[in-house]
């Protein structure tokens, strides 16, 4: 029985408040309009980069104009069947031979129920109100198929043993919004020119007609070069080996509750390898560090609960400090530089936040970055440093008042330190989101100095509430005193020479 990505309706959509769910070729190739729909905020992501990826495969611009055409009108369906013609076997569930994200023939002593398959849903950290029960017991093929191509590419590997995706443990992804998702998902597509210029892919020629690895498997312990994997295998990489169980004739779906074949749970069995070198995914920005003379890079990810604005700086903006390290912008984002230069921009970022294999927490945000964004990535940056450096001044004057200096003030040991910087985070979220979208980038530095008087009033307001129960304490006035010295002086180094108001 025949799943195909590419021919069956297995997109799942809200309209005018109305579900339904669509073929690819309806999204590409009508005025269909809609947002992708499913309980989970991870797999509507997930759904996202997944229509991402066959898009890319399938059509691969050669250059600026043709990505253009393709963005401002629906494609016939003669170009859509004549892009699919030697791609079908690529996207069928249930192929006989290659199967989509799966390896036939894995050896499992027993079957893995479905809710592996499905991100922190087996955590001992899952919580009824964040995945309401039997949220996995079967998926239908539709779902399934997000689902493997999530653990492939945004989640923690399944442990000892099973590879994580190409882009490590829980990568941040960033994807450029449009007024439609199918204006949306041209968007996220890199024209061929795109590709050798951003990416950046020198072998991008040789390695374009590769097949995906689950239809081309690797060697086992083999050693594998980021330079032997092109951009169709590169999307579509299965780092693990899972082959689905036969799916059931007819079933409700626990996820987006559709009536159609589900299935309820698949094999699994360890296998090895390595990948030498990062390999350069179109939707990821990249930060890179010097070791030795030598280039280490990795993709940013949310390793603490600090707020998605906190990583803006290295998902939009290109640094280099010679030397030291610095980030690079996701392709994407260079393309937009070129593409939408004169247009404000908004931007989808999601990822997980992790425990090794445990999911702590989803993140799935909507930013938007003013008129001017692209020629301005240095205001940009001022934006966020300074947001970052008023919680450090805050973070600095509380860590001074619990430990004091030693041998000459007691500290008072009490350490505010963490939940101040999370009421300071809390009320910061609104204001940075509303400086990057809203900014007057001719004007940037009357703008930057508003926000820094805002910050600065949001700090000393936080340290006031946090040591106002102290302050009638004797021990503890002179650490007090320290402290308030120490985020008053931190403040005014903040000032730009010349403004010394309070």
């Amino acid at each position: 029985m025949s799943f195909n990505l590419l021919s069956v309706a297995w997109i799942p959509i809200q309209h005018q408040g109305n579900y339904q769910k669509i073929s690819l070729q309806q999204l590409l190739c009508s005025e269909q309009t809609g947002a992708v729909c499913l309980p989970r905020d991870d797999m509507e992501l997930a759904c996202l980069q997944l229509l991402c990826a066959i898009t890319q495969v399938l059509f691969l611009p050669s250059e600026k104009n043709e990505l253009l055409k393709y963005l401002k009108k629906p494609i016939s369906a003669d170009i859509y069947k004549k892009a699919c013609s030697d791609k079908i076997d690529w996207f069928d569930l249930n192929h006989q031979k290659t199967p989509f994200m799966q390896i036939r023939g894995v050896k499992s002593t027993q079957p893995t129920p479905m809710d592996k398959l499905l991100a922190g849903v087996a955590d001992g950290t899952n919580k009824a109100f964040v995945n309401p029960q039997g949220l996995a017991e079967a998926l239908c093929g539709g779902c399934v198929a997000i689902a493997l191509f999530n653990a492939a590419n945004n989640c923690p590997s399944m442990g000892g043993g099973f590879k994580g995706s190409l882009r490590g443990n829980t990568p941040i992804t960033i994807f450029i919004k449009g007024r439609d998702l199918r204006e949306t998902v041209w968007l996220n597509i890199l024209s061929e020119e795109a590709v050798e210029e951003f990416m950046p892919m020198p072998w991008h020629e040789r390695t374009k007609d590769q097949l995906p690895n689950y239809m081309e498997p690797v060697k086992a312990d083999s050693k594998i070069p980021v330079s032997a994997i092109g951009l169709n295998r590169g999307l579509l990489w299965q780092p693990a080996h899972f082959e689905l169980l036969p799916p059931q004739t007819i079933g409700r779906c626990s996820c987006c509750g559709c009536e159609e074949a589900v299935y309820n749970g698949f094999n699994k069995a360890k296998f090895s390898y390595t990948i030498e070198g990062v390999w350069p995914h179109p939707l990821s920005s990249r930060m890179f560090s010097i070791k030795k003379g030598d280039k280490e890079e990795k993709f940013p990810s949310f390793t603490t609960t600090a707020p998605t604005w906190t990583h803006m700086s290295r998902l939009v903006v290109d640094q280099d400090d010679k030397g030291k390290g610095g980030h690079e912008a996701a392709p994407v984002i260079k393309q937009a530089r070129k593409l939408l230069a004169a247009y404000k921009i908004q931007l989808i970022i999601g990822g997980y936040r992790n425990n090794q294999a445990t999911i702590l927490e989803r993140r799935h945000e909507l930013f938007s970055l003013a008129q001017g964004w692209a020629e301005h990535g240095d205001i940009i940056q001022q934006l966020i440093g300074n947001g970052l450096a008023y919680k450090s001044a805050l973070r600095k004057a509380l860590y001074l008042f619990a430990v004091g200096v030693k041998d000459k003030v007691n500290g008072s040991g009490v350490n505010l330190c963490d939940p101040i910087e999370a009421q300071y985070y809390q009320q910061t979220e609104s204001l940075m989101h509303e400086s990057l979208a809203e900014i007057n980038f001719n004007a940037s530095q009357d703008a930057v100095q508003e926000l820094n008087q805002q910050l600065k009033a949001i700090a000393i307001g936080l340290f006031n509430q946090a040591t106002e129960p102290y302050r009638q304490e004797p021990k503890m006035l002179k650490a007090l005193a320290l402290a308030r010295r120490s985020l008053h002086k931190s403040l005014r180094e903040l000032e730009p020479e010349g403004d010394t108001h309070e």
